[in-house]
């Protein structure tokens, strides 16, 4: 799959303003939660992957757990629960509906959770980081 020029600063800079709002230092972030559509998708694999190579730069020993929802929003607002259970210090999501998953982000939140959604914005997520689709359908030149 390729990935733009475009897509992959989109990348970078969703996991700086994730490991921005988290609750402590980016150096202090020891856990994070990543919900995308599914890791079926190649697209879906390489953000996570690019997520967690950024995650684990600012903090080598931080643990990231990547799960698929596999486009079931009652299976990501599982996934949700199961983050807040182990005290992730922060959320990464790809929404499987943005409306419908604002209970699940409310819940993250209450627990102290920040959640940054991409891909798609998510309603009441703390930030949200989404792609200019006519740019990233452009010939541009891949990395």
């Amino acid at each position: 799959m390729k990935i733009t020029h475009h897509l992959f600063k989109v990348l970078l800079l969703g996991a700086t303003a994730a490991m921005s709002i988290a609750p402590s230092y980016a150096k202090d972030v020891k856990s994070v939660g990543i919900s995308v559509g599914s890791l079926g998708n190649p697209g879906f694999v390489i953000i996570s992957n690019t997520a967690t190579r950024l995650i684990k730069k600012a903090n080598p020993s931080a643990q990231v757990t990547t799960v698929g929802y596999d486009y079931d929003i009652g299976k990501q607002v599982n996934q949700i629960d199961n983050f807040i259970a182990a005290g992730v210090d922060f959320i990464l999501l790809n929404p499987g509906d943005p409306k419908a998953i604002t209970p699940a982000i409310k819940k993250a939140q209450a627990a102290g959770i920040p959640v940054v959604a991409f891909d798609t914005a998510a309603d009441g997520a703390d930030a949200a980081i989404t792609t200019d689709n006519v740019m990233a359908g452009q010939d541009v030149p891949t990395l």
